[in-house]
């Protein structure tokens, strides 16, 4: 079964047929629901979460095919399957038209039906999903804010959203390029294509273009089959190239050529391939600076920045901070399995009081460890602090060996968790998902004793 039983409603008017209907899809264990006729179908379809729906398209007084109408604007998610003693292709391609899952003509067999429905339900299923994976997606890639400048960005994004140009957005580390790269995408005409993106500092030079441009079989060690690369996988959508900065002069000439002529060609390839691509490039250098030493080329440049939108950093708009925590909060306390209702005041005013050189990537890192850590449904200024703290936990002499740098790394991490939960070992393991007993022989392991660190619990 697509999921423990289902609930069906049969909208028939033969009573001989629903009622064999009905005993066979209580027999695979779906729950059944009977209406006479189209009155009393929409009346159950208004009342009753339904989660598939047979119905007879012949029935005195509301016929199938108003009931079809109403319930494809009412309730669009129900898959519908027609079935008629009288059927014509006429009125089987209108019913399809109107929204049918599917047209069957009487006498059908109940196997066949069966197995209708299963595919129904699995595709509703799947609708549901995705539906439940786009909203997942908008809210963590929502941008937050109300600030002034923000209100500036915004408005950027309303005007050039629908337009085909290229947009270069630049901004400092962490103040969220990609989801403004992720709005224009959303509210553009491209918007139920593919967005795709690639980090060009993070992919070596020697692989990068085949990253972007694709490849041919054998046109390298490896190569055993052809290979589609990010351009050609935004067809009919959007691709967005962040840290373009760092882009080699040979991948920016090609860049330029597939932006301005919308043609590209794959590694080890002699054809060209024309797409059909948006491109949104995003750095956080300074553009002129690499054109004056010959690392980036002018004509490139020139062809990003038909328009640019600039992202402020957060040192600049800290009156969104109480609304981008209050966001990070509800995504992380979801995502950790935590009831977290608010945050105390004195523990936003502590976050405001700070510089956040990270931008809003380094607070989003802050409040999932207050999320983790939290100890209660509101979250204290003293669990702040320690979020806040613990963004420095890092700085580890290079000096070290990888394991004596694991090791003290670990000693600050279960230090500071300790004293985030009232150095209660067993709310401690619990928070960190670990067992009790292995959070105890780690603590032995490191040399943290509860009753010495216990007697100064500010210091870490």
């Amino acid at each position: 079964m697509v999921y423990a039983n289902p609930k069906v409603l049969i909208v028939e008017d033969d009573q001989s047929f629903a009622e064999q209907l009905s005993d066979t899809l209580k027999n695979e264990d779906y729950n059944v629901l009977l209406a006479r006729d189209g009155s009393e179908a929409l009346k159950i379809l208004g009342n009753t979460v339904v989660d598939l729906c047979f119905l007879d398209l012949s029935m005195p007084g509301i016929d199938g095919m108003q009931v079809l109408e109403n319930a494809r604007e009412s309730f669009p998610d129900i898959p519908i399957i027609m079935i008629t003693g009288y059927a014509t292709i006429e009125r089987a391609v209108n019913a399809i038209q109107l929204g049918a899952y599917d047209f069957m003509e009487k006498p059908v067999s109940l196997d066949r039906l069966l197995l209708t429905a299963k595919r129904a339900l699995e595709k509703r299923k799947l609708q549901l999903k995705n539906r439940w994976m786009a909203n997942e997606i908008l809210s963590r890639y929502k941008m937050v804010g109300t600030s002034q400048v923000m209100q500036q960005v915004y408005d950027m994004i309303d005007r050039i959203a629908p337009t085909e140009t290229t947009v270069l957005i630049t901004g400092d580390t962490g103040t969220g390029k990609e989801l403004v790269a992720r709005a224009l995408h959303a509210q553009s005409r491209r918007a139920d294509g593919p967005f795709s993106q690639i980090n060009c500092a993070a992919i070596p030079d020697t692989l990068l273009e085949s990253e972007l441009f694709g490849y041919k079989k054998g046109a390298f060690t490896n190569a055993h089959n052809d290979k589609k690369g990010k351009i050609e996988l935004a067809n009919h959508g959007s691709l967005f190239l962040d840290e373009i900065g760092d882009l080699s002069l040979p991948s920016q000439a090609k860049i330029l050529r597939a932006i301005e002529n919308q043609i590209i060609t794959p590694v080890g390839g002699v054809e060209d391939i024309e797409v059909d691509v948006r491109f949104f490039a995003a750095t956080n250098k300074n553009l002129h600076e690499l054109i004056k030493n010959g690392l980036f080329r002018n004509d490139l440049f020139y062809r990003l920045q038909t328009i640019e939108i600039h992202l402020p950093p957060l040192h600049e708009r800290k009156e969104d901070i109480p609304e981008l925590v209050r966001h990070f909060l509800q995504i992380f306390a979801r995502e950790h399995n935590k009831y977290i209702e608010d945050i105390h005041p004195k523990a936003i005013q502590l976050l405001m009081q700070q510089e956040w050189p990270g931008n809003v990537r380094q607070l989003k890192s802050a409040i999932e460890r207050m999320v983790i850590f939290a100890s209660d449904k509101i979250i204290s200024p003293q669990e702040a602090m320690l979020a806040i703290k613990n963004q420095n936990v890092m700085n580890i002499n290079a000096s070290l060996t990888y394991q004596e740098a694991k090791k003290r790394f670990e000693k600050e991490f279960l230090t500071e968790a300790l004293i985030a939960h009232n150095w209660d070992v067993a709310k401690t393991a619990a928070a960190l998902k670990i067992h009790r007993t292995n959070l105890y022989k780690k603590m032995q392991q490191l040399k943290i004793d509860i009753n010495k660190e216990n007697e100064n619990p500010t210091q870490s």
